[in-house]
């Protein structure tokens, strides 16, 4: 009885797509996405907080009543007093909130760039999630295919009962690595409703589709003046700087001594007196450590600027050297990849009964082995392109 099994058919799965469909569902989910919001009405509620400290104490009202003994009188104390700081710390601390806003600004965009980061990164795996879910239901049809064939083959007598049981057992394998995927997947939406605000997913997961975008390679690499120009993190960590450094004017300002001043109005044995007093505070006693803590955290900033600035273009510059290198490989896969005949000469081959069933599965393996390893070199790829395209 000649063989008749079903070929295995595995399209090329093409390297690009529309990017209009993955940014739209890119935008979307950051829309959404809540974190952004919540981290917006933090930052508002930090500077609300700093300008809330550049307003003068709450005026203090005092009241005193004495009596007097064997009729000498009654006496009465009425007082309202105001603190406030040497004249200079409210002009620095109104300069470092206008400089801490400006931080603000940079932050909330940096934000939104880390956050567009992390939807992309999830979207490339969620695409990769369904290639290799794709691939491994073509191998369960059809091994289920064969299933069936050395089923009836057997009850024939023109198939041995171990072809059949091998055949099973492949297809057991096949369904469990199957059912694993479909969870990978099931997570990865997860995450994605997650970060799109709890929203139901499963349109922009369609609508992303298997496939993705293929932006051009050579814009995306990196430099390092632009970087310093044009990151957000960057201008906030300049503005956050500045604002240090004007905190340091508060603090060696808030050296200087303080006011209090207080109107008095006093009844005494029926006599009335108005006055007032006058009173320093001298901060310089206790508060130059403040001042000194205040420059050596305006100097690691400064630092820090310049560290995270290496560590950035360093970074993305070994994206662009891991993608450039991986975009060489999936050239040469890419013939082996895009063409079926492979699988369709294997299946001739079994039929004819040239080679039995063991190895055709052993070729058959081989050959999704090297699937397998061109859709991760694939995966890796667009995961580094991502990445570059930090600020898309």
């Amino acid at each position: 009885m000649r063989r008749q099994i079903i070929a295995l058919s595995l399209p090329f799965l093409s390297l690009g797509l529309l990017a209009s469909d993955f940014d739209d569902v890119l935008d979307t989910v950051v829309k959404n996405n809540l974190g952004l919001k919540y981290g917006l009405a933090d930052k508002e509620a930090s500077i609300a907080e700093m300008k809330s400290e550049n307003t003068l104490e709450a005026p203090e009202v005092g009241f005193e009543s004495l009596w007097g003994m064997k009729g000498i009188g009654d006496k009465r104390n009425f007082s309202i007093s105001q603190s406030f700081d040497w004249p200079g710390v409210y002009a620095a601390r109104s300069e470092a909130v206008r400089k801490s806003e400006t931080a603000m600004q940079y932050l909330r965009e940096s934000a939104v760039i880390d956050t567009r980061m992390e939807v992309r990164l999830l979207l490339v795996d969620i695409i990769y999630a369904r290639q290799r879910l794709a691939t491994t239901k073509k191998i369960c049809d059809s091994l289920s295919e064969m299933v069936k064939y050395f089923k009836e083959a057997v009850a024939c007598g023109s198939e041995t009962r171990l072809d059949y049981n091998k055949a099973v057992v492949e297809h057991i394998n096949a369904n469990r690595e199957l059912k694993t995927l479909q969870g990978e997947l099931s997570t990865l939406k997860a995450s994605l409703q997650a970060l799109n605000g709890g929203e139901d997913v499963s349109a922009l997961v369609e609508q992303l589709g298997m496939n993705y975008p293929h932006p051009d390679l050579e814009s995306l690499r990196p430099d390092v003046e632009t970087l310093r120009q044009n990151d957000p993190a960057q201008a906030a960590a300049r503005a956050s700087l500045e604002a240090q450094k004007s905190l340091v004017k508060v603090e060696k300002r808030s050296l200087l001594p303080g006011f209090s001043l207080a109107y008095l109005h006093e009844w005494e044995m029926g006599d009335r007196f108005n006055g007032f007093s006058l009173s320093l505070t001298l901060p310089f006693l206790t508060q130059r450590k403040k001042a000194k803590a205040a420059i050596m955290r305006a100097e690691a900033m400064a630092f820090e600027q310049d560290m995270e600035l290496v560590k950035l273009a360093a970074g993305l510059q070994g994206e662009y050297d891991t993608a450039c290198e991986l975009r060489d490989l999936l050239r040469k896969y890419k013939d082996v990849m895009s063409d079926d005949s492979t699988y369709e000469l294997l299946k001739k081959a079994l039929d004819a009964g040239q080679i039995n069933f063991l190895t055709y599965m052993q070729e058959l393996n081989f050959f999704l082995t090297a699937r397998r390893d061109f859709l991760d070199a694939h995966y890796r790829y667009h995961v580094a392109v991502a990445r570059l395209q930090r600020y898309q």
